[in-house]
């Protein structure tokens, strides 16, 4: 037998008695040492996984963490609002036996501690034949004693009105709406929750589902709510999905929304972002899952109507936020792929056609819209918005005191919106021309004067014709595009200097006969389309016109070149020469 074998025996029976060693000290130690250890073991993988900050806000002596404001440094909004909140320019500390984003989320689904009242339902029909619950909380139904109150609101009354818009899948009984309810309600403001098709107990009454980027619904309730009480200074509040539609709303709208002033409570900004972060780690994946069964549980509720119109078998199937956005809503509202739905849907795109003074709350740990979402660059460019984010609070939760029984982000809003409602910054409504549902994703060669943008996103070039709409509705009377063309014919086109065109009949013109104005008029006439493609290059350009005036000369000199070079050797050769 060599020394390298003996060496090896050697090596095996020594390993085999130190594991026979530690074997025996390991049965001497008693079993309390071990469920000590498994329990530090699971503690610390729990404290990890539920993102515990307990022993941080131990640390940091239960100071809390500051609210970081992004604004643009030349905001009248933030100057003149937002400075005088006292919660925006504090610190915030979360409840200390709820210190983890999923903790608090989770007690806000599931308890949340609402405060206890009852709606006054109205029921409100849209225009296309949907349905929508409309519960009211007025100051006159929680001022305490007070019941000589009138019910209802006058048509005069000049109490400010909030609307309210839900996340996806809750109503006017969730808990985080009835916090915010109560409080403004009890500090004199009247409130509406503008449930979404379908929630708050009502059925689908029409082909038409409410999603991530449905403003129609905001938008005609909205636009009720200001006819009928027209002197109620008027104000919105979104939450989740909820402040993804109202941004989206207030984007489109611009200076033409009769709201006053909103805020946005934790919305998911990109929901493209969102859906790549909720499917991303072991803990987001765990949301989608609960958000899909909350999901099919509303379809479930409308089977009828939904089976019609999507794939039943897939959304019965469905596991995730995505799954059921690709068999129902993407297919409902027409869109071609789930991607191009939440592209279409994000507020994102629409935060820098925000007119109205608006104030944003996010988390930064929370678990369901992520912070990468967030567009903080957009909103330090607008001087309308602050927003507010904070290192905790979870989806929509921030419970605040060692009972939890409030939540930080309702005493904010009510903060900034009542300093807004005192001051000079409130939104007045100005009639503008509507930028439509996808003019914020449209670029400047979409604009240009030489296409025009189809509802399905093709382009097709510009003619007269296409100045014309197939249908206008005036005074409740429609005129056909025939009729239109007939008045046209009967008609004939001027330009002034100022660019605007001029609608002259032809008998007018006729009394014309002097052959001086009709070669000036032809000569307009000549004139009217380069002058208009000027006016709109340089109103949609500025000053890149100079740009594309050099582009045109480097591009056609080669031709303008060779066209000189052969006319003037054609005159130098015609030239008469002298001879010697």
């Amino acid at each position: 037998m060599s020394n390298g074998t003996i060496s090896a025996t050697f090596d095996v029976s020594a390993a085999a008695a130190a594991g026979e060693l530690l074997l025996q000290a390991a049965t001497i130690l008693p079993p309390i040492y071990y469920l000590i250890a498994v329990f530090l073991f699971v503690g610390a993988f729990l404290y990890n996984f539920l993102e515990f900050h307990l022993l941080s806000d131990i640390l940091h002596g239960f100071m809390g963490d500051p609210v970081e404001l992004t604004f643009n440094t030349e905001s009248e909004i933030y100057h003149g609002v937002a400075s005088e909140c006292p919660s925006l320019h504090g610190r915030y500390l979360v409840t200390p036996w709820l210190a983890s984003p999923h903790l608090q989320t989770v007690f806000l689904n599931f308890l949340g501690r609402p405060p206890s009242f009852k709606y006054n339902r109205q029921i409100y029909i849209t225009h296309d034949g949907g349905t929508i619950a409309l519960d009211w909380l007025l100051f006159s139904d929680v001022a305490g004693g007070s019941s000589q109150l009138p019910t209802g609101i006058s048509k005069e009354d000049s109490t400010p009105l909030l609307v309210m818009v839900p996340g996806l899948t809750s109503d006017s009984a969730s808990a985080y709406v009835k916090h915010l309810v109560y409080k403004m309600a009890k500090s004199g403001w009247n409130v509406v929750v503008g449930n979404h098709r379908g929630l708050g107990g009502m059925s689908i009454t029409s082909d038409c589902f409410y999603n991530a980027g449905w403003t129609e619904d905001v938008r005609e309730v909205i636009n009720y709510l200001h006819k009928e009480y027209p002197n109620a200074p008027m104000y919105a509040v979104g939450t989740s999905i909820g402040a993804n539609i109202l941004v989206k709303y207030l984007g489109e709208e611009g200076e033409n929304t009769p709201l006053a002033g909103a805020t946005s409570i934790c919305s998911p900004w990109d929901l493209v972002v969102c859906d790549r972060f909720i499917n991303r780690k072991l803990a987001q994946r765990l949301y989608g899952r609960a958000l899909a069964i909350g999901l099919k549980g509303y379809a479930e509720l409308h089977q009828s109507v939904l089976s019609r119109l999507a794939n039943w078998e897939g959304i019965s199937k469905s596991c995730s936020v995505r799954d059921f956005d690709n068999h129902a809503t993407r297919l409902i509202a027409n869109y071609e792929t789930v991607d191009t739905y939440y592209r279409r849907c994000s507020s994102v795109s629409y935060v820098a056609n925000v007119a109205v003074p608006l104030l944003c709350i996010s988390a930064i740990d929370d678990p369901v819209c992520t912070s990468e979402a967030i567009p903080w660059d957009e909103c330090r460019t607008n001087k309308k918005i602050v927003l507010a984010t904070t290192t905790h609070g979870g989806h929509l939760a921030y419970f605040q005191g060692l009972t939890g029984k409030r939540l930080w982000w309702v005493g904010a809003v009510y903060e900034f919106l009542s300093v807004l409602h005192n001051s000079p910054f409130i939104h007045h409504q100005k009639k503008t021309e509507a930028m439509g549902l996808h003019s914020a994703l449209e670029s400047t060669i979409d604009q240009s004067p030489y296409v025009n943008i189809t509802e399905d996103g093709m382009l097709s070039p510009a003619t007269e014709n296409a100045l014309i709409e197939s249908t206008v509705t005036h005074a409740n009377k429609e005129i056909t595009e025939s009729e239109i063309c007939a008045e046209v014919d009967e008609t004939t086109k001027t330009s002034s200097k100022d660019g605007v065109v001029r609608i002259t009949s032809k008998n007018e013109n006729s009394v014309k006969k002097d052959k001086g104005e009709n070669i000036s008029e032809t000569v307009a006439d000549v004139m009217y389309p380069i002058k208009r493609s000027v006016h709109e290059l340089r109103k949609y350009q500025g000053k890149s016109i100079w740009l594309l005036a050099y582009i045109a000369f480097v591009t056609s000199w080669p031709l303008i070149g060779s066209l000189s070079f052969f006319f003037f050797r054609k005159r130098f050769n015609k030239a008469p020469r002298k001879n010697n």
